[in-house]
């Protein structure tokens, strides 16, 4: 790696923190409220990589191509023998060689990787070869994919940062995207002595090594997203420059490394060049959302080392030496699989089943107005229509949700149609399908007046971690906390925040309350109550609104022992308890806490509607900063809790008399939850009073007294609330 560039040359020597409750035990949702700073990324990277990567042999990693016979033929020897003799190919090679700038190497190694293509391509009674071409990049950024809410880009997400060298397919003459990568490649700076000439382990048999440098420990920050503009693109010239732009809080990245999620025996310790590399497989992964996996390459001459990106963490090999055959030879073979194998092994495995949209080499453009077969639903199926949400991040549910229209009995032609959502995300296996979950709840007949329909749900076939992992030879039960691709269909809700007046704020709270105590009967927690998770629907006899909950993703059964991990909550409207005390036992207390935070949201940054709070000034920062530090952000909680005015802003004014007296009896319910522990000497309990049954009642009293039961804009039929005013 040459200049710094996407991210610093060295992580940052973090200065002593405060005592906090480490992220990797914390419980949290992947609507992400953080911003993320270019170092943050890399030590959620970092920490995800050192946990889930499996470090493999060659031999091993290459299984996943299924070109054996082609390696064991006589014309694969012929051809071996015939480039490894080539004078071309090894003048290009040693000028490649002698260049000491890492940026100046870009263009002679590819010249140098073309000339063995044809070589490749040629090979008789091969199936018809896909065409690629490698691309020098490095001088030039590509639009990373920003975040989405409610169906906008939103504001502060868009970012672009440059990768080194770039694998794509030949028929791609206007290259700018990263959807159109196949394979990015990450350039080293220097010459290691451990890839130096005649001294690199070949990591074609037996146990691999991987030597490399050591990496200061890093803390769990989140802060500003730094990363490179759209607009640098021309100006970035030979040096790679860290460049910046802040992000808003959203839900653009995602990052869910636990402990648990090492694959046994995994020793990895990623280096600066394997987090870049991995940034730049979540951008190829993020920039459609219909691929299963990516390949990259970290090249440091004369070493390359292989390597494989999804959503269980990574595969990689040891350095090759390009100057010995057993380096050589394996680095030849992966050519020739990104040439011979299926669009599938290559990570085109598209989600959906439409095919109108594809090149040959199975790169969708986009999936708007692709038509989806439901599984098992003759004449049912669904066009999507406009993207609503899709987070970005590398191990994890990588959750992309489009609207789509359910077409049934022939749809427009004659059948039904209504408007849906489609949410495809990459769920623990463990856990139970989000649309059993919700066809469970709905044996009650009250569910439709609380939670979203479900209409179908069907898991995506051979989409597992274990299934792909089984390729390289690898038994399934290598992966711990195996993921799957599970595909909901649900019904459209509004985005709550379109209930943007204040007589909205008292209906909100009250329903929301109401699908709490649903849940709660059923025995269910929801477990991440935010402003993203609730929605509403009009009603087609009087025109009213029905609130309801949705994304019952981290949803828990009461009596739930799953073996998957549980995360808990959104982290602006987490409870102050789980942010103290992250690992306990749920209660239906932090779900109202949950509520009460959203609200106190919605009142001091929404207006009419609309949040245009820049990061830099955002009213209720603290409550998302430094989330390192989790008992920093229960303070900041405390604090406003305590305030004595300013609980709304302009827009909201009439309910600053309401919001300030929710807050100040959260507040004294805490005060007695203290005096509580005092008085047992018991500084963790968690008190019934403030987060069981009681607790919730008290809220729902002063709900009542409030008048928050009632509508107070109500609909023809009295029993909701109207959507606008007449």
């Amino acid at each position: 790696m040459d200049e710094p560039h996407n991210i610093d040359d060295q992580l940052p020597t973090m200065q002593p923190q405060p005592q906090s409750t480490p992220m990797a035990l914390k419980t949290s949702s992947t609507r992400s409220f953080s911003n993320h700073s270019r170092d943050d990324i890399c030590n959620f990277l970092k920490e995800e990589l050192a946990r889930s990567t499996e470090l493999v042999t060659a031999d091993s990693f290459l299984r996943f191509a299924n070109l054996q016979t082609l390696w064991d033929s006589t014309e694969w020897s012929k051809m071996v023998t015939k480039l490894t003799d080539d004078e071309t190919q090894q003048q290009l090679k040693r000028g490649w060689h002698g260049i000491p700038n890492e940026t100046d190497q870009y263009k002679p190694f590819c010249d140098w990787v073309e000339h063995l293509i044809p070589f490749i391509t040629e090979l008789p009674n091969q199936p018809s070869a896909r065409k690629i071409r490698f691309l020098p990049w490095g001088n030039k950024n590509l639009g990373c994919t920003p975040g989405f809410l409610g169906g906008e880009e939103v504001p502060g997400t868009a970012s672009a940062f440059r990768p080194d060298v770039v694998c794509i397919p030949s028929d791609v003459t206007d290259f700018g995207k990263w959807s159109q990568v196949l394979v990015p490649m990450e350039f080293k700076k220097k010459k290691s002595s451990s890839t130096a000439r005649g001294n690199a382990a070949p990591s074609t048999s037996g146990t691999p090594t991987l030597e490399v440098p050591p990496t200061p420990s890093t803390s769990h920050s989140r802060s500003d997203l730094k990363r490179s503009r759209p607009e640098d693109d021309e100006s970035a010239g030979q040096e790679k420059k860290a460049r910046t732009s802040t992000a808003y809080p959203t839900h653009r990245f995602e990052s869910l490394a636990t402990p648990s999620s090492s694959p046994a025996g995994s020793s990895h310790s990623p280096t600066l060049d394997d987090l870049q590399l991995a940034r730049y497989a979540m951008e190829t992964l993020a920039a459609v959302g219909d691929r299963t996996h990516v390949f990259g390459l970290v090249v440091k001459f004369p070493g390359v080392a292989l390597w494989y990106f999804d959503r269980c963490g990574a595969v990689c090999t040891s350095a090759l030496n390009l100057d010995t055959s057993e380096g050589f030879l394996p680095f030849l073979k992966f050519l020739s699989a990104l040439v011979y194998m299926g669009d599938d092994a290559l990570g085109f495995n598209p989600f959906f089943a439409d095919s109108s949209n594809t090149t040959a080499a199975g790169i969708r453009k986009g999936l708007q107005d692709l038509t989806v077969n439901i599984p098992d639903y003759n004449d049912t199926s669904l066009k999507l229509l406009k993207e609503l949400d899709r987070r970005t991040g590398l191990v994890g549910r990588a959750t992309l949700v489009w609207k789509a229209q359910l077409r049934e009995n022939g749809g427009e032609s004659g059948g039904t149609a209504r408007d849906v959502v489609i949410k495809s995300s990459w769920q623990h296996s463990a856990r139970k399908p989000e649309w059993e979950i919700l066809s469970e709840l709905h044996e009650q007949d009250q569910a439709r007046n609380h939670i979203v329909h479900c209409f179908h749900g069907w898991e995506q076939p051979g989409a597992t971690g274990s299934s792909q992992r089984v390729r390289f030879g690898q038994p399934a039960a290598h992966i711990v906390d195996d993921r799957a691709l599970r595909h909901t269909v649900l019904e459209y809700l509004n985005p709550i925040t379109e209930l943007s007046q204040p007589f909205h704020i008292p209906s909100i709270g009250w329903n929301i309350m109401q699908a709490i105590n649903f849940l709660n009967d059923m025995q269910w927690y929801h477990r991440d109550i935010s402003i993203g998770n609730m929605g509403f629907s009009i009603h087609p006899d009087c025109g009213g609104v029905l609130i309801k909950l949705h994304d019952f993703d981290l949803s828990k059964h009461h009596s739930s022992n799953s073996g998957a991990p549980h995360w808990t909550g959104t982290l602006p409207f987490m409870s102050i308890e789980l942010l103290e005390q992250p690992t306990v036992e749920h209660k239906i207390g932090f779900e109202v806490e949950a509520l009460i935070w959203t609200l106190l949201w919605i009142v001091r940054v929404y207006a009419n509607g609309v949040d245009e709070n820049k990061p830099a000034d955002h009213p209720l920062r603290t409550w998302f900063t430094h989330g390192n530090n989790l008992e920093s952000l229960a303070a900041a909680k405390m604090r406003y809790l305590q305030m004595l005015v300013g609980y709304t802003n302009e827009f909201y004014g009439e309910l600053e008399v309401d919001m300030a007296d929710l807050a100040f009896q959260w507040h004294d319910m805490r005060n007695d939850q203290l005096k509580e522990r005092r008085r047992k000497n018991k500084p963790k309990l968690l008190s019934e009073s403030l987060y069981e049954m009681p607790g919730f009642i008290t809220i729902q009293e002063w709900m009542t007294e409030k008048e928050w039961n009632s509508p107070r804009e109500p609909c023809s039929c009295g029993e909701h609330c109207v959507y606008l005013t007449p």
